[in-house]
């Protein structure tokens, strides 16, 4: 899309949004303007959400070039990897973008639906019964000793949100975790292990006296951290509360999943075509 002029062209579609090219453009072209003359701010619309889709405009020439590559995705994906996705569709198709005639070779748009479309799927069949027995028994015995309360732990999909869960306990969580895993991988880059740490709010010590957990010296934790590595589309999440002191403990364990499920799936996921 040119920012300026409000004019587009479609370079793939799964139909999820129906709505028309001439209605489209006309609309993203509104709100950019829109962000411009409320905050001042050049760089126009960058990110917004309609209840569970999520537009992002990325500039593959620079915030200066009017170009724009307008995503429509669901909340859950993250905008380092949109821009990646956004990157490697610009170097194949630079030559061949413009708007008066849209025809590039049949080999590139195979290319590019192939950038656009791809996601891994988690090898479910590697996570075997007897590793989450284990870990089950570890999470357990660490609950016990060290006042520790698992909300969520579970494995997450930066592009499909929650795809195996290993314990979760909705009487603990005040937040949706999944969405919280999306916001946090915003903020952060995604080849980092990112751990969070925050005094409980009002509500999360009601719900916990409610649960017959005393709050006194409790905080709320967070721990994300990327499966097998950098093209991996994986993330160990952990939420959980937490009295002070026992962080050691928590990493232990959760470093421990993390190696045994990177191991188990390294090998076994598609590599990324970008």
């Amino acid at each position: 899309m040119d920012i300026e002029s409000g004019i587009g062209r479609t370079i793939y579609s799964d139909a999820t949004i129906g709505i028309s090219e001439e209605l489209l453009w006309p609309m993203i072209s509104a709100l950019n303007n829109f962000v411009i003359e409320c905050t001042a701010d050049d760089r126009g619309l960058v990110n917004a959400s309609l209840e569970d889709i999520k537009i992002y405009l990325y500039p593959p020439l620079g915030e200066t070039n009017p170009l724009r590559f307008v995503f429509f995705t669901d909340l859950y994906e993250n905008n380092q990897y949109i821009e990646e996705r956004g990157q490697a569709v610009f170097e194949l198709m630079s030559q061949f973008l413009t708007f008066e005639v849209f025809s590039p070779p049949e080999d590139i748009m195979l290319k590019v639906l192939d950038i656009a479309k791809y996601t891994q799927i988690l090898p479910i069949e590697s996570i075997k019964q007897s590793f989450l027995e284990e870990s089950k028994r570890k999470r357990e015995n660490l609950e016990k000793e060290s006042r520790v309360y698992f909300a969520d732990l579970f494995i997450g999909d930066i592009d499909q949100g929650r795809v195996f869960t290993f314990a979760k306990n909705e009487e603990l969580q005040e937040k949706d975790s999944v969405i919280l895993f999306s916001e946090l991988l915003t903020s952060f880059s995604m080849d980092n292990e990112i751990i969070a740490r925050s005094s409980l709010s009002t509500d999360e010590k009601k719900r916990l006296e409610k649960l017959d957990i005393s709050s006194l010296e409790m905080h709320e934790g967070w721990f994300l951290k990327q499966l097998a590595g950098k093209k991996s589309d994986f993330w160990l999440v952990a939420y959980f509360f937490y009295k002070k002191g026992s962080e050691g403990k928590i990493k232990e364990y959760l470093k421990w999943i993390w190696e045994e499920i990177s191991k188990e799936i390294s090998m076994k996921i598609t590599e990324r075509p970008f």
